[in-house]
């Protein structure tokens, strides 16, 4: 599906969140709620663990291939037969929904580990949710941004810090992109100190790594992220979500 010409009203509308953010709705893990300015969506987006919904949120900031997200997109209406007929019901609000380009909308219910999912109401959310995603034409999935591997957690969180384009950026973004063109493949400290002849190289890094994080320069996301990684043309994102580990994709 093609997503990149939509306007979203309708979606900001009917997809907004649909619970106010807390901390209180675990009793084994501490969360880190709070809010971040997503330049993707052009306002604020709540979570409410750092190390779950804030690090996949941050992986759909880098990934090209992401449009849109919602985060506490929708209500999922849950009800369950219990002992001598009482019947338990309630709204489920999953985690996000994301439009990514050539792709159904994907519903994710994202986790902290394999023995969170475990839990009989987290097998009774998921069942239903997935019927509700199904029922949408949606994909449904879970998601543990927690058990990726900590070098590309830490790589993630370093992009991070260069997705926004700073003012003096657009100077020099053409000529590095060309460069980069003609020597195929380098370091970034290469790359930066090639300029040095006009400028500090040290202005240049750090457009560089804001060109890793856009997704217009390609590295190994299993390498630390620094001066010494080894970059080309092309976009990483396609490689990072293997590390998501995924379950229950329909």
């Amino acid at each position: 599906m093609d997503w990149s010409k939509k306007t979203w009203g309708t979606e900001d509308s009917e997809f907004a969140p649909k619970r106010e953010i807390s901390n209180k709705g675990s009793k084994y893990f501490h969360h880190l709620s709070g809010y971040f300015y997503s330049p993707k969506m052009k306002r604020q987006v709540g979570y409410e663990s750092l190390w779950g919904e804030c690090l996949f949120y941050y992986y759909l900031e880098l990934d090209r291939l992401t449009i849109r997200y919602y985060e506490q997109p929708v209500e999922v209406p849950i009800v369950v037969s219990g002992s001598k007929q009482v019947v338990d019901s309630w709204l489920h609000v999953p985690d996000v929904l994301v439009f990514r380009q050539k792709s159904k909308p994907h519903l994710f219910q994202i986790k902290g580990s394999d023995e969170e999912i475990e839990a009989p109401k987290m097998n009774t959310i998921n069942k239903f949710c997935k019927a509700y995603a199904l029922s949408r034409g949606w994909e449904y999935s879970l998601v543990y941004p927690k058990l990726i591997p900590e070098v590309v957690k830490s790589n993630v969180l370093f992009l991070w810090n260069y997705i926004k384009e700073r003012r003096n950026f657009s100077l020099w973004i053409p000529e590095i992109t060309q460069k980069l063109h003609y020597l195929d493949k380098v370091s970034v400290i290469y790359l930066a100190r090639s300029f040095s002849g006009r400028t500090d190289f040290r202005i240049i890094l750090p457009i560089i790594y804001h060109l890793i994080a856009t997704g217009h320069f390609y590295t190994d996301f299993l390498v630390p992220i620094n001066e010494k990684s080894v970059i080309s043309l092309g976009d990483f994102s396609g490689q990072l979500l293997e590390f998501f580990e995924l379950e229950g994709n329909s």
